[in-house]
């Protein structure tokens, strides 16, 4: 099913509507309006947002539902006009990165997260979805979990806590974890489709530290692995869904050194190009890279020697593409049925990967591989080999204290 960008439109703003009512009844949400919730998908494919507030021309059907929009976030914003343009300009900013990620991707992952869990006898006692949405991920957890997820724009935020009340969810960025008041501190899985983008992130601790921490902070993707290794228990899993640019960008190679130092590779799989058509409308290189932390690591595999370092290649023609991860050239490296080079959604020349497949056959094989991945690198022993996520003390903030 191809992306329908007024349908899209037109389900966020119904789910917003949504959860602001059950938030103002102050109840948990029914059956009926949980599925209207769990069709919200972000404005990532929907560029008509941005003009909000504007005379821009576009289509009838079109201005009425964005004439809609506005008189939901109206009346969340309850005549205060600074939060009402604090909703619109976090719709607004979240268009460039917000592509919220297929389901059978996050099901593959979750699944083979849960299941290795399970099979070895340990206990997922924390959980952390950094850059939410929904709260795609937050199905990894088991029955006793403690899951925390942020979200730094607003509405997406009011939709995630009506949809998963049993989550402590936060409305604020990634990098104010220290100041919330969070049960753990530390956390056995950190999952999450991670924001990317030469945004520059304050955070005073990375601030006063050296190489990679300061480094990081100068792009939201570095900075969002660094800091969710920092917060990962002992042999705990980071899973992050990420754009190709943490792999491959030549300048970047200082956050793949400080990774494969801090922790082993489970999984860095290169995905199609076209990953996120159904959800976004738009064609977007990206990777899933899972790590198991092992602080004391000693010694690199081929695999992690080779996830340093990048290399172009040189077409028939002459040209030479962008540079990719040496890595991802290793057989099971690529989700793709195919490959060719190609020019991305940034006119450069790159090797583009593809599925001309059912959605079902790549869920299979992407569980294939997973499976295997885990079956081989996942080191049970290494999990709880330090202090474990402590609880802390201290009073539960409002999710709400940002709606006043």
């Amino acid at each position: 099913m191809n992306y329908n960008k007024l349908q899209a439109l037109a389900a966020n703003t119904a789910a917003i509507e949504t959860a602001y009512r059950v938030r103002n009844e102050k109840r948990t949400a029914t059956a009926a309006e949980r599925e209207t919730l769990s069709l919200y998908s972000g404005f990532g494919g929907i560029k008509e947002v941005l003009d909000l507030g504007t005379n821009a021309p576009m289509s009838d059907k079109m201005k009425q539902t964005l004439d809609h929009l506005v008189c939901v976030l109206q009346a969340i914003a309850q005549d205060d006009e600074t939060l009402y343009r604090e909703l619109v300009d976090s719709i607004k900013a979240s268009v460039l990165t917000a592509f919220y990620t297929p389901k059978f991707l996050i099901e593959a992952v979750t699944d083979q997260i849960r299941a290795t869990f399970q099979a070895n006898g340990l206990l997922m006692k924390s959980f952390l979805e950094p850059s939410a949405g929904i709260g795609g991920f937050l199905p990894v957890s088991m029955p006793d979990t403690y899951k925390a997820a942020f979200e730094k724009d607003l509405a997406t935020g009011l939709v995630l806590s009506a949809l998963q009340p049993d989550t402590k969810a936060v409305i604020g960025g990634f990098e104010t974890i220290k100041a919330q008041e969070l049960e753990y501190d530390t956390f056995d899985v950190i999952a999450s489709n991670i924001p990317f983008g030469t945004i520059n992130v304050f955070d005073a601790d990375f601030e006063r530290r050296g190489t990679p921490y300061k480094q990081s902070l100068k792009a939201i993707h570095n900075y969002f692995f660094i800091k969710a290794m920092e917060l990962l228990n002992e042999g705990g899993l980071l899973a992050f869904i990420t754009s190709r640019g943490v792999a491959d960008s030549p300048s970047n190679r200082f956050v793949r050194d400080y990774l494969v130092h801090h922790a082993h590779i489970i999984t860095a799989l290169r995905l199609p190009d076209t990953l996120f058509m159904q959800t976004g409308g738009i064609e977007v290189g990206s990777d899933l890279i899972i790590l198991q932390k092992d602080s004391h690591k000693q010694n690199l595999t081929t695999r992690e020697r080779l996830f340093l370092e990048t290399c172009r290649e040189r077409t028939s023609q002459g040209l030479e593409t962008e540079h990719a991860n040496k890595a991802f050239s290793l057989p099971q490296s690529t989700l793709s049925t195919g490959t060719t080079i190609g020019t991305n959604q940034f006119g450069k020349l790159v090797r583009k990967y593809e599925w001309n497949g059912t959605e079902e056959a790549i869920h299979q094989r992407l569980a294939e591989i997973l499976r295997a991945n885990f079956t081989h690198y996942f080191k049970p022993s290494l999990f709880g080999g330090q202090k474990q996520a402590q609880p802390q003390q201290g009073a539960m903030l409002s999710l709400f204290d940002l709606f006043g």
